[in-house]
């Protein structure tokens, strides 16, 4: 398991335990004579310690079954307890309650900033995250203080260095490799069969076997091996130059640009900038 995710964990069990404790602690509406409250004043003094810890003790009692499924070890349980107290505040103060906030919020950043590091090296091995640059971002954000790029700004950077950046190196790369033809329109092919039929056109409708990967080879859409028909016109931009470039019976594999493919802003599952391959066989003209 991620040191991110135990963290989170760990959070996630303390502020149960302090939402569990404020309900229980919570005062409850009705009326209260003096002689009553006066009688809950002096049991508060006597009974608060012993009351709180037993509390503690009711409420944690699953906590040694979370340590287990956390698998934190005998050597690691000072760790576990210090983070437990670290995230709990120790008093109802707002200075303590905004603490708890700000280490659960430090430590949902931490896990995205692994999980965006982890995506970056997939795009680009060379690149690293400097944590104590990334923290100086989110305390800029959080105070308002000594920030010098926008939120647009940050994404428009971080677009171009993670995905645009090695979208085009790959695009120049891959141009050079054996067997691979440049279309007039940038998107570049590279034929597996040659086709022998008729050369689709815009207006036809095209029956085809497709696999999409990005430029690291992970795919992310594909017709499983089985036809699908399309009308060429629909394709992505990059798809047309090819297809109808192409005689069917044609299997090959075609490089789009991003400029050719989702652009600059993306689709639901296709980042900003990004070129991808697709792996086509054009099986038949259907109409």
């Amino acid at each position: 398991m991620k040191k991110g995710n135990k963290a989170i964990w760990i959070i996630a069990i303390a502020l149960v335990l302090y939402l569990a404790v404020g309900l229980l602690l919570m005062p409850r509406n009705g009326k209260v004579n003096k002689e009553d409250a006066a009688l809950q004043a002096e049991s508060v003094v006597k009974e608060d310690s012993l009351l709180s810890y037993a509390l503690g003790v009711i409420i944690s009692q699953d906590v040694p079954r979370a340590i287990g499924m956390l698998g934190i070890n005998e050597s690691e349980i000072d760790d576990f307890v210090k983070g437990m107290r670290d995230a709990f505040p120790v008093n109802d103060s707002p200075e303590a309650v905004a603490y708890a906030r700000g280490l659960v919020m430090g430590a949902t950043a931490l896990e995205t900033l692994e999980e965006a590091e982890y995506g970056i090296s997939q795009s680009d091995s060379t690149k690293k995250i400097n944590n104590a640059k990334f923290f100086e971002g989110v305390e800029a954000v959080a105070t308002g203080k000594n920030l010098t790029m926008t939120v647009q700004e940050a994404w428009e950077y971080y677009n171009k260095v993670v995905f645009r950046t090695p979208s085009e190196a790959f695009m120049e790369r891959n141009s050079t490799r054996n067997g691979v033809r440049t279309l007039p329109s940038g998107v570049q092919v590279k034929i597996e069969r040659n086709g022998e039929g008729a050369t689709p056109v815009a207006e036809n409708t095209i029956g085809y076997i497709y696999k999409a990967s990005f430029i690291n080879g992970n795919s992310y859409d594909s017709s499983r091996g089985e036809v699908v028909e399309a009308k060429v016109a629909t394709l992505l931009p990059g798809l047309i130059d090819a297809v109808t470039a192409l005689p069917v019976g044609t299997k090959c594999k075609v490089y789009l640009p991003w400029q050719k493919a989702y652009g600059e802003k993306g689709s639901d599952n296709v980042p900003p900038y990004s070129a991808v391959i697709y792996d086509i066989e054009i099986v038949k003209i259907v109409k």
